[in-house]
């Protein structure tokens, strides 16, 4: 199933939707993750996505697609997220990464940017995502999140879907 959203493309068999209560427990690595996105097998609805567009539930899809992944996705939650989006710009072109996408959740004063990567395996994206997190750490003692995140199972590694552009 091909999820089109915004510039963004997603191809995934299922999404998922948040809900108030945990969902599901995971067990990975000697943890325990608690996630409380609900999993669908079917085609977004047109109710779903209508409710999507007027804020009032949260969608989210898989970044890894069998063992490919198509976008390294960073997430901010702050309200400077214009001076982190700054900083993110420049690093990227550092690393001469230049196709990226922005978006905001004014709601959630969530910001995300997603660099496109087409079809490339995972371990070829947790050492790119690794570069971009040691470059963001000794420029930024900001939080935030990069996924793929190899320290996250499979089924957690997934991506709210933005709202607007930047």
């Amino acid at each position: 199933m091909k999820i089109e959203l915004l510039d963004l493309e997603f191809n995934s068999d299922f999404f998922y939707v948040q809900e108030k209560s945990i969902v599901e427990k995971i067990t990975f690595n000697n943890r325990t993750f608690y996630s409380k996105f609900k999993k669908y097998t079917m085609p977004i609805s047109p109710s779903f996505y209508q409710k999507y567009k007027k804020n009032e539930l949260i969608l989210a899809v898989p970044l890894i697609e069998k063992i490919f992944v198509n976008y390294i996705v960073i997430e901010y939650q702050q309200d400077d997220w214009n001076l982190f989006y700054s900083l993110l710009k420049h690093l990227l072109k550092s690393l001469e990464i230049i196709h990226f996408q922005a978006y905001i959740n004014v709601n959630k004063e969530l910001f995300q940017l997603f660099i496109p990567r087409n079809k490339v395996t995972l371990d070829i994206i947790y050492k790119e995502v690794e570069t971009i997190k040691h470059l963001l750490e000794v420029k930024s003692k900001k939080s935030y999140k990069i996924y793929p995140n190899k320290n996250l199972p499979e089924n957690l590694n997934i991506i709210t879907l933005p709202i607007k552009k930047v």
